[in-house]
């Protein structure tokens, strides 16, 4: 009998480390664009990636975690646990 070697662990890749101060600016740029209608630039970690998303932020619902964004005629819907940065 034959032994078969062990596949290797893969090892995980960790998302970005965000910070207390960098959840608060986070927060504060959101509000200001939804406030003000300010169109922001949001990248999100998503699927071992990274995307941005340009638009106005027209919904914030805490309760699931959703932010909604206006992207021209387009509504677009995230993951507020994704969010990266906002610019």
């Amino acid at each position: 009998m034959t032994a078969i070697p062990k596949p290797p662990k893969s090892k995980v890749v960790a998302g970005p480390k965000l910070t207390e101060t960098d959840f608060l600016e986070i927060g504060e740029r959101i509000g200001e664009s939804k406030e003000f209608n300010i169109e922001v630039e949001v990248t999100i970690y998503a699927q071992k990636r990274y995307e941005s998303v340009t638009g106005i932020v027209t919904e914030v619902d805490g309760q699931q975690g959703k932010l909604s964004f206006q992207m021209g005629f387009e509504n677009v819907r995230i993951n507020m646990n994704n969010i990266v940065s906002v610019k």
